[in-house]
C-alpha cells in the first residue's frame, strides 16, 4: 500500500508542477502598436465599446479548416490572446478613434460594436484568411436612441498558413475596420447631419 502511495504522490506532483512548465511555452499576442491616422468624421467620438458573442469571451485563438470540417471551431493549443478579442478590438479602436482625435474633450457619441466573429480560416492547409465580422452602431453620449448601424464584414489574407500568419492578417483586419468606420461615419455626417447634431452638443448645452 505505501508503494502505491508513493506512486500516486509522484504522479499528482509531476502533474502539478509540469503545469506551468507547459504554460510557459504558450505564446501571447496582442494588435501591437498603432499605425495609421483616425480620419475625423466631422463630429467627436466619446467613447468606443465593444460587445462580443458568447463564443468569444475567452482569449483563444480560433481557426476553421473549411476543407475539412467547415462546422468545427477549433483553437491553437500553444497561443492565445493576451485579452478575449473584445477587450483588444476596444483598446486598439479607442486609441485609434478617441484619442486619434485631434482636439478630444470627452464630447461626443458613442460607438457600439457588437463582434460576431473573428476567426482564421483555412480554405486549404496552405491558405488561409482571418474573417472579421462586426455591427456597428453609432448612439449618443447618454441614451439608447440609435442614431445610425451598419454591419461590416472584413477579410485579410493570412501570409503564412500558422497562428502568426493569422494574428498579422487580424492586425491589417482592424485596422482595416476603423478606416471603413471613419468612411462610415463621414457619410453619415454628410447625409444625416441632423441624426450626429446630437454628438457635438455638449454637458452644458444639454
Amino acid at each position: 500500500m505505501k508503494k502505491i502511495f508513493l506512486v500516486c504522490c509522484t504522479f499528482l506532483l509531476a502533474g502539478c508542477f509540469g503545469t506551468p512548465a507547459r504554460q510557459a511555452d504558450i505564446a501571447f499576442y496582442d494588435l501591437g502598436s498603432l499605425a495609421g491616422t483616425w480620419a475625423a468624421p466631422g463630429f467627436p467620438i466619446a467613447a468606443v465599446e465593444v460587445q462580443a458573442s458568447s463564443w468569444l469571451g475567452t482569449p483563444a485563438q480560433l481557426y476553421r479548416l473549411a476543407y475539412a470540417d467547415n462546422l468545427r471551431r477549433r483553437a491553437y493549443a500553444n497561443s492565445r490572446w493576451a485579452a478575449p478579442p473584445a477587450e483588444l478590438l476596444e483598446r486598439f479602436l479607442q486609441r485609434r478613434i478617441v484619442f486619434g482625435q485631434p482636439d478630444f474633450t470627452g464630447r461626443g457619441c458613442r460607438l457600439q460594436l457588437k463582434l460576431d466573429e473573428i476567426e482564421q480560416r483555412f480554405a486549404t492547409p496552405q491558405s488561409s484568411k482571418i474573417v472579421l465580422e462586426v455591427r456597428a452602431s453609432l448612439l449618443p453620449r447618454h441614451g439608447e436612441t440609435l442614431l445610425a448601424k451598419r454591419a461590416f464584414l472584413i477579410e485579410k489574407d493570412a501570409l503564412t498558413p500558422d497562428v502568426q500568419g493569422g494574428v498579422a492578417a487580424t492586425r491589417e483586419a482592424v485596422q482595416a475596420l476603423a478606416d471603413e468606420l471613419a468612411q462610415w461615419l463621414g457619410a453619415v455626417a454628410h447625409d444625416r447631419p441632423q441624426a450626429v447634431a446630437v454628438c457635438k452638443i455638449t454637458g452644458e448645452e444639454k
